[in-house]
This record gives structure tokens, sequence and C-alpha cells, in this order.
């Protein structure tokens, strides 16, 4: 993948939008967003040993009357007027692959100037899933409007910013650990990673909970990557998010590392770490000394 500007400053660009422009993107833009979405030109740590993805662009304009009041957005998304929709076949590790490579074509998006927003829960799924043809074996995990958005947020976006608190990140001492979950990591022992835990840090969330936690290895460049499950006010596990939102994590670390030649390889490992409940190990990144 080749963007325009430096990763770290498309992650901080980015942001969830709401309301959109009725303006359409233009011809070349659209043709280009829709190379990115064939997944040529990049892939994920776990690509080879997971279910296929594939995404489309769908055109809300083009949906029958019943279909658009069917959307499913419960109003919280106005006037998009595409949808990046993408499916994953059913295998360990899809929603992880499926996390990191809808955030990378996220990340495009910005890059070119479009807005986007995560939606994994509220949006009709069973409609959007007609309209890739899914088959039996693959779900869609999460969707994205994508388009110009106006110069400044509604109030009801804002009001709905506020509520999510939107902005909020944790701290350091909450996400990153030296050798084990009670030891906190500290800039000066992370070095070179500093950039790459920043951007995991600044990643986006379902309801913002921020569930990725990782454990760097004292005496090497090995860093743990964990997930925090969660569940709703409703009593329901945030099993499909939780692993969405530590691949959107993994894909910030990654490219923010080939960004700057950071050397490494992903593998999956039996960390000696103290084990917390509630804790999921994932993957790690073997880095060079």
């Amino acid at each position: 993948m080749i963007f325009s500007k430096p990763i770290t400053e498309i992650i901080k660009e980015r942001t969830s939008w709401r309301t959109y422009s009725p303006i359409p993107i233009e011809k070349d833009k659209e043709e280009r967003l829709k190379e990115i979405l064939t997944l040529k030109n990049f892939s994920s740590p776990f690509s080879k040993i997971s279910g296929k993805c594939r995404f489309e662009l769908i055109s809300v304009p083009e949906f029958e009357p019943n279909e658009k009041k069917k959307l499913g957005t419960y109003g919280l998304i106005s006037g998009a007027q595409e949808f990046i929709v993408g499916a994953t076949e059913k295998s360990k590790y899809n929603l992880e692959n499926y996390g990191y490579l809808m955030e990378s074509i996220i990340l495009a998006a910005t890059d070119m100037g479009l807005g986007t927003c995560w939606l994994g829960g509220t949006f009709n799924r069973s409609l959007f899933s007609a309209k890739i043809n899914c088959n039996s074996n693959e779900i869609v995990p999460a969707i994205s409007p994508i388009g110009y958005t106006p110069e400044n947020r509604s109030f009801k976006e804002k009001v709905i910013r506020k509520f999510a608190k939107a902005k909020d990140r944790y701290q350091w001492d909450k996400l990153f650990f030296n050798d084990n979950f009670n030891t906190p990591l500290n800039q000066e022992e992370a070095g070179k990673y500093v950039p790459l835990l920043e951007m995991v840090r600044l990643g986006p969330s379902a309801g913002n909970k921020q569930p990725w936690r990782i454990v760097k290895e004292s005496d090497n460049n090995i860093y743990h990557f964990y997930v925090k499950s969660s569940k709703s006010k409703f009593g329901i596990k945030y099993s499909m998010f939780i692993h969405l939102d530590i691949g959107i994590a993994i894909c910030h670390f990654d490219l923010t590392a080939r960004k700057l030649e950071i050397g490494g390889n992903w593998e999956f490992l039996q960390p000696k770490v103290n084990e917390i409940e509630g804790l999921d190990y994932i993957i790690s990144w073997n880095g060079s000394p």
C-alpha cells in the first residue's frame, strides 16, 4: 500500500464521520478506490492462514426505495451515498484479518480526502450481505459509509461524539507493559517503537473500549498482542467487535513499522507472560535488534 504522506499523519487525521455531503465521489477517485478494494497491493499477518476477504463499493442510489428505508443505521449516518462493504469466510483469525484489511482501506480513503466511519452493529447486516451476494460460509462483520464530509459537524454528530467520548484514549500505562501485566512500559524502554505504539493507542475501537493490550519482553524487541474481552450494558459479549479492534491495532503497528523501516516478523508464539483472566493472546511481533 502506497500512501501520499506519512502513515502517522493519516492515522492522526482519520476520524469517524456520520454526516456526509451529497457530492458524489469523482470518477477517478472512485476507480482508485475500487482498485484498493481488490486487495492486490496489501495483506495482513493473518491473510495466509485465514479465510478470504473481499470488499465492494455499494451505491445507495441504486437501492430500491424500500431498501433505502431499511439501511439500519438508525439515523446515526446521514447523507451517505456509498458504502464500503466486505465479507469474510468463516475461519480462525478471520475477524482480525478483516479488521486489519478494512482499516487499511479506511486509511487509504482518508489519504484521498474521504470521510468514513466504522459500523459494526448499527446497520442492516442481512441487507448488505445480500447486496454483495454472501454465501453461507461468509459474514459481513462491519461496513463503512464513504464520501465527502461537510466543513463542520452537525449538532447531532457533536452530541454523539461527546457521548461516546470519541476523542478520549487510554494513557500508555493502561495499554502497554514490560515483561508482565503488572509493570507498565515507559517510552524510554520502548525506544524506536514509541511511534508504533502511539499509533496503536490512537486507533478506533467499538464503543471506544480500546481492548488491546501489548507486552514487551524486557530483553528484546518482541511484542505480544492480547485482546481484552468486554460486555455491553445489555450483557452481550463483544466477541466480534474486539477481534476486529485488535486487527485495527495490528494494522496501525504494522503499517507504521513499514513506513519507519523497522524490521521484524509476525509470529504465533507461546509467551511466558503472567496470565490474566479476560485477556486472549493473539499474535507477536518479533523485531530486529
